[in-house]
């Protein structure tokens, strides 16, 4: 190369030069179109996935509407028996989705002589004919699509069932009870219900065109297949089935989420073929089952996969066609080539302002204008940079600014293995709460609470991983590694337990109710590092010690710290542990010991102030309604619940029905005429344990008490013994 004439090495310089950033371009088209074209894929995947789920809908809203005109009419006017028969035969004649509709009543609610009265009008070999349902072995009171709304007092769908006796077919029944009126109370009087047959549901299913392989399926309220291309999976299997078969926990994840009614677009393998696809899934209305929708990778993409052959072919035609002319016009571009060379000096010694006259030859031109952009596009980096060093710490600490700008490496995306410890906190009842609250309160009380909480949090090196309105999630010993991380974190929540009763007394003299904040902590080996996109990353920690500090977290109590076991081997000379608790979780398949930390000494020197929780045993018991809370809705009443034993914190309640520990409650206190007085608590379940009469007697930490509670209470305790 030394030797070699300028033109030869014009030629080798600038055909490279300029190939890369030829390949540069190409590539960066390549991949804008690539983006393009495949969020145009996904949306058309999830547009038809809709469209499929939609027509699905509109058939099963078909086979509600009978169910609740039937009820409406048995309401306002039952009919007599032959008007009654002619109706329901009527109605299946006319809508030819439905196997089967059925009038069911209470005993003797249709005649007083008679027990059993359910005609059921159902198909048979292309006719329609009328037979009565109920006998010895036929007692539909306690079948499920006749017990479960009866109970509920609502309609629903039923999971998919044979019923012998009655359809003599797999199907699944929509039900709808009715009611009268009778000396003012509201009574059932019996249910209005269709069935469909499973098989007229998986025609429905199956006539949906996806691509040229794809399909839809049906997945029941438990995971179980109704419908599907492969019938040997067609109530024998279940989502959860296949997950244990291939040992997927993804696959077990996907289940979960998809019959608690969630919607999304994810990458899975066909559970047949085992081919990678996509599946878009969506909740059917109040079917309470799910439709998946497979769409094969290679069809759903064909689009993309033609691009890259139509660029490789491009960029090949277009670098060997740029050879040919750098070739014929090396000699003429010498002279401009100097100044390109010395702006290349002064760009590489990071002197991006300065700039090649766009002159001479047209190839010329468009090179010094492609290198005019290049230090363009250097310059707004280094600002897009700087401005990630002025801004990024308002999230995270300085310690993940600092590697994130200082490491190429960290910036990628990916992460590593790392024992940290986690730190879980949530305000008990908030939810619920806000519900009642003005938006402007509920601002004003998540500022006050974040601010106090983010500004401890920084101050003992935590990194925020996420912030779920009033729920934070922190973890300690990453990036930088941090000796101390399990003692810290425990000092941590105990400085936050603290600040909690600063806040508190601000939001009382804003007329703010109390609230109180559980907190987790523990130790484990997570992955820990950028997590997401390339639009979009978060330093961010995950694995199934994050899981059990989330399990942790619901067995606080307000006011609490509770520490998971390995943790507490870490501290266990620091501390000053309360109460022991022994859990057993779900997804955790061992029972776990949990620590409540009171104190901890050494260098943090941190205790938490004694709670006052003496229980009075009242004169008389103090009516109540307890609902349950599952999942931050709330759920019916006991049946009768009477407060026993109260202080200002807590109560002992003897009831009848289900309640089960550790999960929230609210707390209604009734008049004497068994309503509802003003005012709302919110609590805990400690424990539940055998009592007299038939009851059953419930432990209940307050979280949360309304001003008029408030006032009951003092007055209860005032005439307690």
């Amino acid at each position: 190369m030394k030797n070699s004439g300028l033109a030869t090495r014009l030629i080798i310089f600038i055909l490279s030069s300029t190939a890369l950033i030829f390949v540069a371009a190409l590539t960066y088209n390549y991949s804008a179109s690539k983006a393009t074209i495949m969020a145009d894929a996904v949306e058309d995947a999830k547009n038809l996935a809709l469209a499929t789920g939609n027509k699905i809908e509109i058939n099963l809203n078909g086979v509600e509407k009978i169910p609740r005109i039937l009820a409406g009419i048995m309401e306002e006017q039952p009919a007599h028996r032959e008007d009654l028969l002619r109706l329901i035969n009527r109605a299946l004649v006319n809508n030819p989705e439905i196997y089967g509709i059925a009038v069911a009543f209470e005993p003797f609610a249709f005649d007083p002589k008679q027990y059993y009265f359910a005609p059921y009008a159902s198909r048979d070999q292309g006719q329609t004919k009328v037979s009565f349902l109920g006998s010895d072995t036929y007692r539909y009171f306690f079948l499920d699509w006749y017990q479960i709304p009866k109970e509920l007092q609502r309609p629903l769908w039923s999971e998919p069932y044979y019923d012998e006796g009655g359809g003599n077919i797999i199907m699944s029944t929509y039900s709808m009870p009715f009611y009268r009126e009778r000396g003012g109370n509201r009574e059932i009087l019996g249910i209005a219900c269709a069935d469909i047959s499973l098989m007229g549901l998986e025609k429905l299913v199956a006539a949906a065109k996806i691509y040229q392989t794809g399909y839809a399926f049906l997945i029941s309220q438990n995971g179980r297949f109704l419908t599907h291309p492969e019938k040997t999976l067609i109530m024998r299997q279940s989502i959860y089935s296949l997950a244990v078969s291939r040992n997927d926990p993804d696959l077990r994840r996907l289940g979960r989420d998809m019959i608690r009614g969630g919607q999304g677009f994810v990458p899975v393998n066909d559970f047949t073929s085992g081919k990678k696809s996509w599946m878009y899934y969506t909740p059917l209305g109040s079917t309470g089952w799910t439709l998946g929708v497979i769409f094969p990778e290679e069809e759903l993409f064909a689009n993309v996969q033609r691009l890259s052959q139509r660029l490789m072919l491009i960029g090949l035609i277009g670098l060997a066609f740029l050879g040919l002319v750098i070739t014929l016009m090396s000699r003429s571009i010498t002279k401009p080539l100097r100044t390109l060379a010395q702006t290349t000096a002064a760009l590489g010694h990071g002197d991006f302002s300065v700039t090649v006259p766009e002159t001479g030859a047209k190839e010329i031109h468009q090179l010094a204008h492609s290198f005019n952009e290049l230090g363009q596009q250097l310059t707004e980096y280094m600002e897009k940079r700087d401005f990630i060093r002025d801004t990024f710490g308002r999230y995270v600490t300085q310690e993940v600014v600092k590697r994130l700008l200082e490491s190429e490496e960290a910036l990628a995306l990916g992460g590593e293995t790392r024992e940290v410890t986690l730190l879980f906190s949530d305000l008990r009842g908030f939810t619920a709460l806000t519900a009642e609250m003005d938006p402007e309160q509920v601002i004003t009380f998540l500022n006050r609470y974040l601010e106090k909480m983010i500004e401890i949090l920084l101050d003992y090196r935590a990194v925020i991983d996420e912030i779920m309105g009033d729920g934070i999630l922190a973890f300690f010993g990453a990036p930088e590694p941090m000796e101390d991380h399990p003692a810290r974190a425990v000092a941590c929540a105990l400085a936050m337990q603290g600040a909690m009763e600063e806040i508190n007394a601000a939001n009382a003299a804003d007329g703010l109710p109390h609230l109180e904040m559980g907190i987790a902590v523990n130790t484990g080996t997570v992955v820990v590092g950028n997590i997401g996109s390339e639009r979009r990353t978060k330093y961010s920690v995950v694995g199934a010690d994050v899981n059990f500090a989330s399990r942790i977290e619901s067995y606080a109590l307000g006011g609490q710290v509770l520490i998971g076991p390995y943790t507490y081997q870490r501290v266990q000379e620091l501390i000053e542990v309360g109460e022991t608790i022994h859990a057993e979780m779900k997804g955790i398949p061992e029972p776990a010991t949990l620590y409540e930390v009171r104190a901890i000494r050494g260098p943090y020197n941190l205790r938490l102030k004694e709670r006052q929780e003496t229980l009075r045993p009242l004169a008389a018991s103090l009516p109540v309604h307890v609902y349950r809370i599952k999942n931050k809705i709330l759920t019916g009443a006991t049946a009768a619940a009477g407060i026993n034993q109260l202080c200002d914190t807590a109560a002992v309640i003897h009831f009848a029905g289900e309640l089960a520990a550790w999960e929230d409650v609210r707390l209604h206190f009734l008049d004497a005429e068994k309503n509802e007085r003003p005012g709302k608590i919110y609590g805990k379940v400690t424990a539940v344990e055998p009592g007299e009469g038939g009851l059953r007697v419930a432990h209940i930490r307050f979280t949360s008490v309304s001003s008029e509670c408030r006032e009951i209470i003092r007055e209860a305790l005032g005439g307690g013994d």
